[in-house]
Protein backbone atom coordinates (compact mmCIF):
# COMPACT_ATOMS: atom_id res chain seq x y z
CA UNK A 1 0.00 0.00 0.00
CA UNK A 2 1.16 3.57 -0.52
CA UNK A 3 1.05 4.87 2.91
CA UNK A 4 2.02 8.40 1.54
CA UNK A 5 -0.64 8.61 -1.07
CA UNK A 6 -3.86 7.30 1.08
CA UNK A 7 -2.60 9.68 4.08
CA UNK A 8 -2.73 12.68 1.90
CA UNK A 9 -6.25 11.26 0.89
CA UNK A 10 -7.14 11.16 4.69
CA UNK A 11 -5.94 14.18 5.46
CA UNK A 12 -8.17 15.86 1.65
CA UNK A 13 -11.26 13.67 3.26
CA UNK A 14 -11.21 15.03 7.08
CA UNK A 15 -10.86 18.90 5.61
CA UNK A 16 -13.69 18.09 3.40
CA UNK A 17 -15.48 17.26 6.20
CA UNK A 18 -14.66 20.23 8.41
CA UNK A 19 -13.12 18.19 10.62
CA UNK A 20 -10.07 18.63 12.92
CA UNK A 21 -7.74 15.97 13.49
CA UNK A 22 -8.94 15.79 17.39
CA UNK A 23 -12.28 15.67 16.41
CA UNK A 24 -11.77 12.97 14.02
CA UNK A 25 -9.51 11.16 16.69
CA UNK A 26 -12.38 11.87 18.82
CA UNK A 27 -15.05 9.73 16.80
CA UNK A 28 -12.60 7.00 16.38
CA UNK A 29 -11.85 6.96 20.25
CA UNK A 30 -8.16 7.27 19.56
CA UNK A 31 -5.39 9.99 19.63
CA UNK A 32 -4.71 12.91 17.57
CA UNK A 33 -0.89 11.56 17.49
CA UNK A 34 -2.14 8.78 15.52
CA UNK A 35 -4.26 10.75 12.81
CA UNK A 36 -1.43 12.94 12.04
CA UNK A 37 0.80 9.73 11.78
CA UNK A 38 -1.99 8.07 8.94
CA UNK A 39 -1.98 11.90 6.91
CA UNK A 40 2.10 11.77 7.31
CA UNK A 41 2.37 8.51 5.46
CA UNK A 42 4.45 7.15 8.74
CA UNK A 43 1.39 4.21 9.29
CA UNK A 44 -2.15 2.59 8.69
CA UNK A 45 -5.16 2.43 10.59
CA UNK A 46 -5.33 -0.40 12.81
CA UNK A 47 -7.63 -3.07 10.94
CA UNK A 48 -10.49 -2.71 13.58
CA UNK A 49 -10.59 1.22 12.50
CA UNK A 50 -10.81 0.95 8.60
CA UNK A 51 -14.43 1.01 8.42
CA UNK A 52 -15.26 3.33 10.93
CA UNK A 53 -12.68 5.63 9.35
CA UNK A 54 -14.21 5.01 6.15
CA UNK A 55 -17.85 6.04 7.86
CA UNK A 56 -16.17 8.98 9.27
CA UNK A 57 -14.90 10.54 6.31
CA UNK A 58 -17.64 9.76 3.68
CA UNK A 59 -15.46 6.65 1.94
CA UNK A 60 -15.29 3.66 0.85
CA UNK A 61 -12.70 0.83 2.04
CA UNK A 62 -11.72 0.56 -1.78
CA UNK A 63 -11.39 4.43 -2.32
CA UNK A 64 -9.48 4.37 1.20
CA UNK A 65 -7.13 1.61 -0.30
CA UNK A 66 -6.67 3.63 -3.91
CA UNK A 67 -5.61 6.73 -2.31
CA UNK A 68 -8.72 8.33 -4.33
CA UNK A 69 -11.99 8.67 -4.95
CA UNK A 70 -13.19 6.17 -7.42
CA UNK A 71 -15.98 6.33 -10.49
CA UNK A 72 -18.34 3.28 -10.37
CA UNK A 73 -16.16 2.41 -14.18
CA UNK A 74 -13.05 2.87 -11.71
CA UNK A 75 -14.35 0.62 -8.67
CA UNK A 76 -14.55 -2.69 -9.59
CA UNK A 77 -10.83 -2.59 -11.40
CA UNK A 78 -9.79 -0.95 -8.32
CA UNK A 79 -11.33 -3.65 -6.19
CA UNK A 80 -9.45 -6.61 -7.65
CA UNK A 81 -6.24 -4.31 -7.46
CA UNK A 82 -6.15 -3.64 -3.99
CA UNK A 83 -7.11 -7.37 -3.13
CA UNK A 84 -4.32 -9.08 -5.51
CA UNK A 85 -1.82 -5.84 -3.54
CA UNK A 86 -3.32 -6.92 -0.10
CA UNK A 87 -2.69 -10.77 -0.75
CA UNK A 88 0.97 -9.68 -2.18
CA UNK A 89 1.73 -7.87 0.92
CA UNK A 90 0.37 -10.59 2.98
CA UNK A 91 2.89 -13.05 1.22
CA UNK A 92 5.44 -10.85 2.38
CA UNK A 93 4.66 -10.75 5.77
CA UNK A 94 5.50 -14.28 6.09
CA UNK A 95 8.51 -13.56 4.78
CA UNK A 96 11.88 -11.70 5.49
CA UNK A 97 14.28 -9.46 4.06
CA UNK A 98 17.49 -11.74 2.91
CA UNK A 99 20.85 -10.18 4.20
CA UNK A 100 23.40 -8.55 1.98
CA UNK A 101 26.76 -9.06 2.09
CA UNK A 102 28.18 -5.44 2.59
CA UNK A 103 25.19 -5.73 5.89
CA UNK A 104 27.53 -8.91 7.23
CA UNK A 105 30.74 -7.86 6.23
CA UNK A 106 30.19 -4.54 7.83
CA UNK A 107 29.06 -5.90 11.31
CA UNK A 108 32.01 -8.69 11.57
CA UNK A 109 34.56 -6.29 10.41
CA UNK A 110 33.64 -3.84 13.39
CA UNK A 111 33.49 -7.10 15.71
CA UNK A 112 36.77 -7.99 14.66
CA UNK A 113 38.37 -4.20 15.00
CA UNK A 114 36.80 -4.23 18.17
CA UNK A 115 38.51 -7.72 19.08
CA UNK A 116 41.42 -6.41 17.38
CA UNK A 117 41.83 -3.11 20.02
CA UNK A 118 40.93 -5.20 22.88
CA UNK A 119 43.95 -7.75 22.50
CA UNK A 120 45.84 -4.99 22.03
CA UNK A 121 45.06 -2.85 24.90
CA UNK A 122 44.49 -5.45 27.48
CA UNK A 123 48.40 -7.46 25.95
CA UNK A 124 49.93 -4.09 26.34
CA UNK A 125 50.24 -4.45 30.07
CA UNK A 126 51.66 -8.22 29.53
CA UNK A 127 53.83 -6.82 26.25
CA UNK A 128 54.06 -3.13 25.56
CA UNK A 129 55.08 -4.31 21.79
CA UNK A 130 52.01 -6.12 21.06
CA UNK A 131 50.00 -2.87 20.73
CA UNK A 132 50.78 -1.10 17.76
CA UNK A 133 50.34 -4.00 15.55
CA UNK A 134 46.85 -4.82 17.02
CA UNK A 135 45.86 -1.23 16.85
CA UNK A 136 47.30 -1.57 12.82
CA UNK A 137 45.31 -4.39 12.06
CA UNK A 138 42.23 -2.54 14.23
CA UNK A 139 42.52 0.66 11.46
CA UNK A 140 42.66 -1.92 9.13
CA UNK A 141 39.48 -3.51 9.95
CA UNK A 142 37.67 -0.26 10.84
CA UNK A 143 38.54 0.95 6.97
CA UNK A 144 36.95 -2.06 5.71
CA UNK A 145 33.75 -1.70 8.01
CA UNK A 146 33.64 1.88 7.08
CA UNK A 147 33.79 0.65 3.16
CA UNK A 148 31.18 -1.78 3.69
CA UNK A 149 28.62 0.37 5.44
CA UNK A 150 29.10 3.42 3.33
CA UNK A 151 28.19 0.70 0.76
CA UNK A 152 25.12 -0.55 2.28
CA UNK A 153 23.88 2.96 3.12
CA UNK A 154 24.33 4.01 -0.52
CA UNK A 155 21.85 0.56 -1.71
CA UNK A 156 19.63 1.48 1.25
CA UNK A 157 19.19 5.23 0.49
CA UNK A 158 18.93 4.52 -3.15
CA UNK A 159 16.00 1.24 -3.00
CA UNK A 160 13.89 3.80 -0.15
CA UNK A 161 13.75 6.47 -2.97
CA UNK A 162 12.83 4.26 -5.93
CA UNK A 163 10.20 2.78 -3.25
CA UNK A 164 8.94 6.50 -2.74
CA UNK A 165 8.98 7.63 -6.26
CA UNK A 166 9.53 4.48 -8.57
CA UNK A 167 7.07 1.99 -9.74
CA UNK A 168 6.90 -1.26 -7.40
CA UNK A 169 7.06 -4.00 -10.23
CA UNK A 170 6.06 -7.99 -10.22
CA UNK A 171 8.97 -9.66 -10.97
CA UNK A 172 9.77 -13.54 -11.61
CA UNK A 173 13.38 -15.03 -10.40
CA UNK A 174 15.35 -15.64 -13.29
CA UNK A 175 18.43 -17.35 -11.63
CA UNK A 176 21.19 -16.97 -9.09
CA UNK A 177 24.74 -15.89 -10.06
CA UNK A 178 26.88 -17.06 -7.30
CA UNK A 179 29.99 -14.09 -5.92
CA UNK A 180 33.44 -16.27 -6.05
CA UNK A 181 35.11 -13.17 -4.62
CA UNK A 182 33.45 -13.82 -0.87
CA UNK A 183 32.67 -16.75 1.17
CA UNK A 184 31.01 -16.24 4.19
CA UNK A 185 31.21 -19.84 5.87
CA UNK A 186 28.89 -22.28 4.45
CA UNK A 187 26.65 -19.73 3.27
CA UNK A 188 26.20 -18.65 -0.31
CA UNK A 189 26.68 -14.84 -1.73
CA UNK A 190 25.05 -14.14 -4.74
CA UNK A 191 23.14 -11.66 -6.68
CA UNK A 192 19.49 -12.50 -8.31
CA UNK A 193 18.71 -12.09 -11.81
CA UNK A 194 15.07 -11.08 -12.13
CA UNK A 195 12.82 -10.92 -14.64
CA UNK A 196 9.88 -7.90 -15.59
CA UNK A 197 7.34 -6.98 -17.38
CA UNK A 198 6.68 -3.02 -18.38
CA UNK A 199 4.68 -1.52 -21.13
CA UNK A 200 5.16 -4.78 -23.04
CA UNK A 201 8.23 -5.07 -23.40
CA UNK A 202 10.27 -7.25 -21.15
CA UNK A 203 13.40 -6.39 -19.07
CA UNK A 204 16.26 -7.80 -16.72
CA UNK A 205 17.01 -6.68 -13.59
CA UNK A 206 20.23 -7.75 -11.38
CA UNK A 207 20.26 -7.41 -7.61
CA UNK A 208 23.54 -6.35 -5.23
CA UNK A 209 25.01 -9.27 -3.51
CA UNK A 210 23.22 -11.21 -1.05
CA UNK A 211 23.92 -13.85 1.52
CA UNK A 212 22.18 -17.03 1.66
CA UNK A 213 22.15 -19.98 3.26
CA UNK A 214 23.32 -22.94 1.17
CA UNK A 215 19.90 -25.04 1.26
CA UNK A 216 18.35 -22.53 -0.29
CA UNK A 217 17.01 -22.48 -3.68
CA UNK A 218 15.63 -19.91 -5.82
CA UNK A 219 11.68 -21.31 -5.29
CA UNK A 220 12.41 -19.99 -1.70
CA UNK A 221 12.78 -16.91 -2.50
CA UNK A 222 10.96 -13.25 -3.54
CA UNK A 223 11.70 -10.33 -5.50
CA UNK A 224 10.40 -6.57 -5.63
CA UNK A 225 11.68 -4.59 -8.59
CA UNK A 226 11.42 -0.99 -8.28
CA UNK A 227 12.24 0.87 -11.56
CA UNK A 228 11.68 4.87 -12.28
CA UNK A 229 9.17 6.15 -14.22
CA UNK A 230 9.66 6.23 -17.54
CA UNK A 231 13.17 4.33 -17.33
CA UNK A 232 13.33 0.64 -16.55
CA UNK A 233 16.51 0.10 -16.67
CA UNK A 234 17.29 1.80 -13.55
CA UNK A 235 16.48 -0.34 -10.90
CA UNK A 236 16.30 -1.63 -7.84
CA UNK A 237 15.61 -4.97 -5.81
CA UNK A 238 14.43 -5.62 -2.84
CA UNK A 239 14.98 -9.28 -1.91
CA UNK A 240 12.97 -11.76 0.51
CA UNK A 241 13.26 -15.22 1.40
CA UNK A 242 11.15 -17.50 3.29
CA UNK A 243 11.16 -18.82 6.53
Amino acid sequence: MDQIRIGTFIAQCRKEKNLTQMQLAEQLDITAQAVSKWENGRGMPDVSLLQPLCDALGISLNELFSGERLSAEEYRGKAEENISRLFKEKQLADLKPAKSVFSVCANAALLVALIELAIGLIGNFFNPAILEPMLINACVWLVLFLASFCKLAYDKDKLKNRKRSGICMDSEIERLLPAGWIRIANYISCRIVCRFVYEGREYEAVSGYYVLSPFQRKEDLYANVYIEKGDPARCSVELFQAG
